[in-house]
């Protein structure tokens, strides 16, 4: 292989990125296996602090500011190729109750930090040219089941009704302003 034929091939890079954790040194492992050959831990705390809030999910922390930090890595590190922000979420626990699931507070604050620090990437140089929140809908998680819900519009699982919560408005709301 040429690898020459390759540089430069892609159309754009695409990123899930829905939580941050540290990162230290690993020694070389004894048996080597997938994660064990990136010579790296992660942490999602040090000397004792979280690095951020956590969500409903154990491995979910809301760092607003690892948005900012992984697109800047990604233009400064390969050259600011096109990106596209491929799923970017918050959870809640699937039992939630009907109101509080509809008044979702905790992830209009999500969005607007993690997008807050996205613009701040994209006024610094980032050509970052789409974004998609997840989810859409309510759904089963590949992990999860039906015991968590990412979505900005609630699915009542009995009867298949969607209703938008306030994520959702908030996400019409601010669409609207077109690129304030």
């Amino acid at each position: 292989m040429d690898l020459q034929n390759y540089t430069g091939s892609m159309d754009f890079v695409g990123i899930n990125h829905y939580t941050s954790y540290y990162a230290y040194d690993k020694p070389k492992p004894k048996v080597p296996s997938y994660q064990e050959d990136w010579h790296a831990g992660f942490a999602y705390e040090k000397h004792g602090v979280p690095i951020g809030p956590n969500g409903f999910s154990s491995w979910l922390y809301k760092v607003p500011w690892g948005m900012y930090k992984a697109v800047t890595y990604v233009k400064e590190r390969y050259g600011n190729p096109t990106v596209i922000l491929t799923e970017n979420g918050m959870d809640d626990p699937g039992n939630i109750p009907f109101s509080q699931a509809l008044n979702d507070t905790r992830r209009v604050n999500f969005y607007s930090n993690y997008l807050t620090e996205l613009k701040k990437a994209i006024d610094d140089g980032a050509n970052v040219v789409g974004y998609f929140a997840w989810s859409l809908l309510d759904n089963f998680e590949w992990r999860l089941g039906y015991t968590s819900r990412f979505g900005i519009v609630y699915v009542d699982w009995k009867t298949l009704n969607r209703y938008p919560k306030m994520s959702a408005r908030w996400f019409q709301q601010m669409i609207a302003k077109k690129g304030n």
